[in-house]
């Protein structure tokens, strides 16, 4: 079977690409043919279907042009593309194609190639790695707090709150976008919905959001593919300073603050900070001007360099304050045998089980933070017990066989 596999990016690009790099092996290992349909970008891993990918948007420079004119475009790029049918049209000329799996495709690819999916007679399924058919802002934040106005498709919250960017502008295109996107139909070609996490599931479900579409199935992680056991390094905190450890983009939504505030309260701990992201130019400087000598920013790292750090580390901290969809951050931690402290939020809880694979606090609370911070790291017995528990549940919970079961029950002719 040739599975056309789409998503904005066919290059590392955070969770969705893990996903997607899974589900490629998963699917091959099983004797399909993945196709990618994705944007022109120089990071782009090889493909020789990359004549057909849309031309790259950068939505930046779009941005930066501050007149109607480039309104206009940014408006209905990320609405409609008219570029990626034709693309696809093209595509599907040239390869038979028995099943589309779509992954994040909203402003670039856009629900714009449905249509051309369903006039084929092609099985759609479509992994939901964020919220954004519900929700403007993608995240259920609005001006830095959850919300959930915008229930019963009243997208004009996202305008009247200016939630996307805290511009009127920014907000009022994507409160378009979900509009023409529900009022055109477009959801109604797919056939199935997966919600990575029961969270997730029960989030789409209360917004009505096509119930009987709707899936929950856990992302599947091909240990042996990704060296999460066999062979791994060993720790090495008999060599080195010992160390706790966060990964993520450096944004608000992340709880990077309540995180450094955590630490304000641990000058003896070390913690080492991976990724980058809006924030970070703030938070150095929060960390400097409140002496946070046991912090360390390391940037943006590669896969196998975060890894690294992960088998080093004592445990991870997840402290973010939106719906996490899952977490593959900490599904990777756990996998390699760390227990994590997370924010009870999201899909959070379904990985890390208060006492059992970690510890989960009030997100936020930068107290309650600390305190679990403190139970954890002076208690090498009771972390190496927590990460044991977690290296299980999360074995169990991600087996890719166990998820490629999942799919052929959606889709039986897998």
């Amino acid at each position: 079977m040739n599975i056309l596999i789409a998503n904005w990016t066919w290059f590392p690009s955070g969770g969705d690409w893990t996903y997607i790099e899974n589900v490629s092996r998963l699917y091959e290992a099983n004797g399909h043919q993945v196709i990618p349909f994705s944007m022109k970008d120089e990071r782009n891993l090889p493909t020789r279907y990359d004549e057909y990918f849309i031309s790259n948007i950068n939505y930046k420079t779009l941005n930066a042009d501050k007149t109607i004119s480039s309104g206009i475009k940014v408006l209905s790029k990320s609405i409609y593309s008219a570029e990626a049918k034709q693309c696809l049209e093209a595509l599907l000329d040239k390869v038979d194609i028995q099943l589309a799996h779509l992954n994040l495709i909203h402003h670039y690819i856009t629900p714009s190639i449905l249509g051309v999916l369903k006039k084929r007679g092609i099985p759609v399924i479509w992994t939901l790695h964020d919220y954004t058919p519900i929700c403007p802002e993608s995240t259920f934040i609005s001006n830095d707090k959850v919300c959930e106005q915008c229930k019963g498709i009243s997208f004009y919250h996202a305008v009247l709150n200016k939630c996307k960017k805290q511009s009127l502008l920014p907000s009022l295109a994507a409160a378009a976008e979900n509009y023409v996107h529900h009022f055109k139909g477009y959801y109604k070609d797919v056939d199935h919905f997966i919600c990575p996490s029961v969270f997730s599931y029960e989030k789409y479900k209360s917004f009505g959001f096509f119930k009987d579409k709707l899936h929950q199935l856990y992302h599947g992680y091909d240990f042996d593919g990704a060296n999460l056991q066999s062979g791994e390094r060993q720790p090495q905190q008999n060599r080195e300073e010992k160390f706790i450890l966060f990964v993520g983009r450096l944004e608000k939504i992340k709880g990077g603050h309540t995180l450094l505030k955590a630490m304000q309260k641990h000058p003896d701990i070390s913690i080492k900070i991976i990724g980058d992201g809006a924030q970070e130019e703030e938070l150095k400087a929060y960390a400097k001007e409140n002496q946070l000598h046991n912090v360390t920013f390391l940037g943006k790292r590669t896969k196998e360099d975060v890894w690294d750090f992960i088998r080093r580390s004592a445990f991870l901290i997840c402290p973010s304050e939106w719906y996490e969809v899952l977490g593959f951050t900490i599904v990777e931690a756990m996998l390699i045998g760390k227990p994590v402290i997370g924010a009870h939020i999201g899909g959070i809880p379904e990985t890390v089980l208060n006492g059992e694979t970690g510890f989960l606090f009030e997100p936020g609370n930068e107290n309650e933070l600390a305190e679990k911070i403190a139970q954890l790291y002076y208690n090498e017995e009771l972390t190496a017990e927590l990460g044991a528990n977690a290296k299980v549940h999360a074995s169990r919970l991600f087996d890719p066989q166990q998820h490629f079961e999942g799919l052929k029950k959606i889709i039986p002719a897998l």
